[in-house]
């Protein structure tokens, strides 16, 4: 997952974190969140669970595999990702598509239900 390629991406991926507890991850955290959603990526069924835990701070978070799907011919995945930061959690789902193959991109928001 790359949450910082590039100002014109990284600016738009920050964007849609604004104001998500993700905000007070620190760099470690910050790992942790991302080797959760790259083996999410990778994981072969959908419903996979990946949960983890920085023991050294209050952050912790989940992120699950949802659905594949094919959008403008990429290879697109959606994932639910949960982040806690002491009291305070957030949970949204969100769309990643592989830009080249083999680099997953957060591409947005998914704000469809089904």
């Amino acid at each position: 997952m790359t949450l910082t390629a590039g100002s014109a991406q990284a600016a738009g991926e920050m964007a849609i974190l604004k104001n998500t507890v993700v905000t007070r991850f620190n760099a470690a955290d910050n790992a942790l969140m991302k080797n959760a959603v790259d083996q999410a990526l990778a994981a072969e069924q959908d419903g996979t669970v990946i949960n983890w835990n920085n023991e050294k701070t209050r952050a912790s978070g989940q992120v699950t595999a949802l659905a594949r799907y094919e959008a403008a011919g990429l290879a697109c995945r959606k994932l639910r990702i949960r982040n806690e930061f002491g009291k305070r959690m957030d949970q949204a789902d969100y769309k990643f598509c592989e830009k080249p193959a083999g680099q997953w991109k957060l591409v947005g928001l998914d704000l469809d239900p089904n």
